[in-house]
């Protein structure tokens, strides 16, 4: 791809060890066809801008990791299983190993509503008024750890029994590390029937 140009896709594994999924198609724009995308396409539009933006955003992340930081979880790595507590979160996952992070959770939209804005790997079914969000949660690696991020939820997320997130809050932490052991995560506020057991362990890198 020449400088100055972008390329999107989304997240559809288009390989596996037999060879192609599938048939895929390729499209391609000038600058100005880009401009009358929203209008005449919008659906095909928005999912385009979400792959961007969810790019972006892992580049900030990326862009401001402390090289301190990276230094001291070097030869380490992280075991991270998601489990369900309530009956609600146990029907959507009893138990997940999450092999690769960032892990979303999110909310199944309704009918009339838009996507979410980035993929969600765990999909929860709710009912008005609802206590998740289409984009909720996400679990990230970061250079020291791994946390819990909410990722603009109306409700909230609590984390440990600390709320992150949530229209109601001003001004207010994003993200919670998590404890190597076992830690609870609920989508939504303290009534809310989707809570989660995080089990993270450290797992030592062979030199």
């Amino acid at each position: 791809m020449r400088r100055g140009k972008t390329g999107l896709g989304d997240e559809r594994s288009l390989f596996t060890l037999g060879g192609p999924v599938g048939a895929e198609r390729l499209s391609t724009w000038t600058r100005s066809e880009a401009r009358n995308l929203l209008p005449q396409r919008p659906e095909e539009t928005f999912r385009h801008l979400r792959t961007l933006f969810k790019r972006l955003r892992g580049a900030n992340v990326l862009a401001v990791q402390s090289p301190h930081a990276v230094e001291f979880t070097e030869g380490r790595a992280f075991d991270v299983v998601l489990y369900g507590l309530t009956p609600a979160a146990a029907a959507a996952a009893s138990a997940i190993s999450l092999a690769r992070l960032p892990f979303r959770v999110g909310r199944v939209p309704v009918a009339g509503e838009a996507q979410p804005m980035e993929v969600n790997d765990l999909q929860l079914l709710d009912t008005e008024p609802f206590n998740v969000s289409r984009d909720h949660f996400a679990i990230e690696r970061v250079p020291d750890g791994v946390q819990v991020r909410d990722r603009g939820s109306f409700v909230g997320t609590i984390v440990n029994r600390v709320q992150i997130g949530g229209h109601h809050r001003v001004a207010t932490v994003a993200t919670v590390p998590l404890a190597v052991g076992e830690n609870e995560v609920v989508a939504g506020g303290p009534r809310s029937p989707f809570r989660f057991r995080v089990v993270v362990s450290l797992r030592q890198l062979s030199a």
